[in-house]
């Protein structure tokens, strides 16, 4: 004779899934499983009923919070917008001239400024990665930066070669 079902049985039973034929045999003569499975069955349904009390009524939480509002905020809003039309049309009115006058006097504002050469930005980029203060360029090893070549092969000093 099979021992009680297990828990996993249960739920399967109550939830109206398919059981073995032994599992369901002992459901229907036991009276511990039974009472196991109403019990599960009651605590499903008291489960289910709070669920739907629990539920958030939204149009009442809004109508409270519209409620705590104060009633001038409408009115706010209505002043601000008054200002708002003739504060865009002097700034379109402003962005117009401003066009106007840089198209006029031929696209820019003064002579263009000469590009820098090459040289002068590979110096200033080996300057800036010179400064130790920057964090994360500093110099982890000197002896590193003493003999690296420029493709960055570590040239062995005259002890260190085989000769």
């Amino acid at each position: 004779m099979k021992s009680h079902l297990t828990s996993e049985e249960i739920s399967a039973a109550v939830a109206g899934l398919e059981i073995d034929a032994p599992a369901r045999d002992h459901l229907e003569g036991c009276v511990v499983c039974r009472a196991e499975a109403a019990d599960l069955e009651r605590l499903i349904a008291i489960r289910r009923r709070e669920l739907r009390t629990e539920a958030p009524d939204w149009d009442v939480q809004t109508r409270q919070i519209m409620d705590r509002l104060p009633a001038a905020a409408g009115k706010d809003a209505r002043r601000h917008r008054r200002w708002l039309r003739p504060v865009l049309a002097l700034a379109a009115v402003l962005v117009l001239a401003v066009g106007l006058g840089i198209l006029r006097s031929g696209g820019s504002a003064g002579p263009p400024a000469p590009e820098p050469s090459v040289e002068d930005i590979l110096a200033e980029m080996d300057e800036l990665l010179s400064d130790d203060s920057i964090p994360g360029f500093e110099i982890i090893d000197p002896w590193i930066d003493d003999h690296t070549m420029d493709f960055g092969y570590i040239e062995p000093t005259p002890s260190e070669s085989v000769g």
